[in-house]
């Protein structure tokens, strides 16, 4: 399993938790990035096949990056403490998304969900 996979979290600790347990899942990590500015950076240079993006990055929401990294054909998984916010954004309502706080588990388990569903 190569996955390449973009970590988005403003906060630290959980973005290097999860690029952590990204990693011991056996896939690749593109980050982590905490802000949308680095995540955009990022991706200008490699388009990843999965993201994990927060939906509250700072004081912005992460949808019009999600639309990017969709029309590029990256599979996207939310993870947030209030993932009812998806559901204002019919794109996104059948989107999956991780609560916070999760569980390594919880997270490759969606990785592995969402490789199963573009396969």
């Amino acid at each position: 399993m190569s996955d390449l996979v973009l970590v988005v979290d403003d906060e630290a600790l959980i973005a290097l938790d999860l690029s952590a347990t990204v990693e011991q899942s056996g896939r690749k990590v593109l980050g982590p990035a905490f802000s949308l500015d680095q995540a955009r950076s990022l991706i200008a240079r490699q388009t990843p096949e999965l993201a994990i993006l927060d939906i509250n990055v700072g004081n912005e929401v992460v949808w019009p990056l999600a639309r990017e990294l969709s029309g590029r054909g990256c599979a996207v998984i939310f993870i947030s403490g209030d993932g009812r916010q998806r559901m204002d954004v019919p794109e996104f309502a059948e989107v999956p998304c991780l609560e916070k706080p999760t569980t390594p588990r919880d997270v490759i388990e969606a990785l592995d969900t969402v490789v199963g569903m573009r396969d």
